[in-house]
């Protein structure tokens, strides 16, 4: 064999493991993220897009239809969605192929079809919640089921809101987290191997809403903070006791937007005009008391970041996008932008995904709202934009009905 082709082989070899690799080490195990903030660690990215948008690298249309966003892990990149009258939890490798596709239960057909549960890894396992409330547990790899639990069994009676579970699950260690809520239980922690039933938090005769928890620490404690369809909460994941419980309604009891934590703070907003509220805990954490309250954001279901100390979303009946202080409740600026959506955050930069499709890119920053770029998803059909968009790897990873878009966000 010629020198020059040795080398051409040896080179080709080490370029491609250096692809696998790279494509190993993308890491979005859960939806908003690893740590559940919206946050990717994600750096060198485009601070500006050109007119058209950044490139577009891959699409598919064989995700199913819903508003589940993509999770990533060991190469794979995982969704869920509805076809054929069942919930689909799909696994593409990084250039789209389908690697396979289980179901996992009937789909969700009521008010606004579509699977909402986005899957959650952890340790060569996939977990995914059904419209009707089955949480399926499947192999990474393969797409095997192992396990499955029922919101809803005769011993449980789980109860969910106008659009059926949308929870995506929590997990804490060999645990995962996850509400059924109804009249005999709130939240049930069970074995992530086997499915079994660690612990139970006693009901507090209140359905689950469709908030995805975040586990906190709280002056060298842990707390998992979540909210049923009436309350937030403050849960021990080591026992499930409820640490604290704090009134929270707003209409149709849609709770989706997940918690923010800071410095014994607990920030949380719903739509439909409600009032924003920063809740304050005691030292042990068994008590939340109101610090603030104003009609600041009210979030509806396309999620919050939380940098510095400062909020950024877009607002419900409180149209725009906003920034305000956690601590003081005071709105450092609001702007119309390209209206309500949902918003991830990489690289000191905002990703901001309206529910009309229009995607921006804007400065996170406490001085106004600018955008570097602005594009229009090319998705055909008549459903919202609801899924969140997930930056991670140089991707830009957007959902919309059964597609997935993959765009090119690295700098040059």
């Amino acid at each position: 064999m010629k020198k020059s082709m040795l080398v051409s082989i040896l080179t080709g070899v080490l370029v491609f493991v250096s692809a696998c690799t790279a494509a190993e080490t993308v890491y979005w195990p859960a939806f908003n993220g690893e740590k559940h903030d919206n946050i990717s660690m994600d750096k060198g990215l485009l601070k500006s897009w050109p007119k058209e948008g950044p490139k577009l690298l891959w699409k598919s249309n064989k995700g199913g239809k819903g508003y589940a966003a993509v999770t990533i892990a060991d190469g794979i990149i995982f969704t869920a969605g509805d076809s054929n009258s069942k919930t689909i939890v799909t696994a593409f490798d990084m250039s789209g192929k389908i690697l396979w596709q289980a179901e996992n239960g009937k789909a969700w057909t009521g008010s606004y079809p579509g699977t909402r549960s986005t899957p959650v890894y952890s340790n060569g396992m996939v977990y995914q919640i059904s419209g009707g409330g089955r949480l399926g547990a499947f192999e990474a790899k393969t797409g095997k089921e192992v396990w499955n639990f029922d919101f809803k069994s005769k011993e449980l009676k789980g109860k969910a809101g106008t659009w059926g579970f949308s929870e995506s699950v929590t997990i804490d260690g060999n645990n995962l987290i996850c509400m059924p809520g109804g009249p005999n239980v709130l939240c049930v922690a069970l074995d992530k191997k086997t499915g079994k039933q660690v612990w139970a938090t006693e009901s507090i005769k209140d359905n689950a809403s469709y908030c995805s928890g975040i586990i906190v620490n709280h002056k060298g404690k842990n707390m998992l903070l979540t909210m049923s369809a009436n309350y937030a909460v403050g849960i021990d994941p080591k026992d499930g006791k409820l640490m604290w419980k704090f009134e929270y309604k707003t209409s149709y009891f849609v709770h989706a937007t997940t918690p923010v934590y800071k410095d014994g703070m607990v920030y949380i907003t719903s739509g439909y005009g409600t009032d924003d509220k920063v809740l304050k805990l005691n030292d042990a954490g068994t008590s939340a008391e109101e610090l603030w309250t104003g009609k600041k954001i009210d979030n509806h279901h396309g999620g919050v970041v939380m940098l510095d100390g400062y909020i950024y979303g877009a607002g419900d009946k409180n149209k725009g996008w906003h920034c305000i202080d956690m601590k003081s409740g005071k709105e450092l600026w609001k702007a119309e932008g390209v209206g309500k959506g949902s918003v991830t955050y990489a690289d000191g930069m905002l990703y901001c995904y309206s529910e009309g499709g229009q995607v921006a890119l804007v400065e996170a920053s406490t001085k106004g709202y600018k955008e570097t770029g602005n594009f229009k998803l090319a998705s055909e059909g008549s459903d919202p934009f609801w899924n969140h968009p997930v930056v991670i790897g140089g991707m830009l990873f957007l959902r919309h009905e059964s597609d997935l878009f993959v765009f090119d966000v690295k700098g040059k």
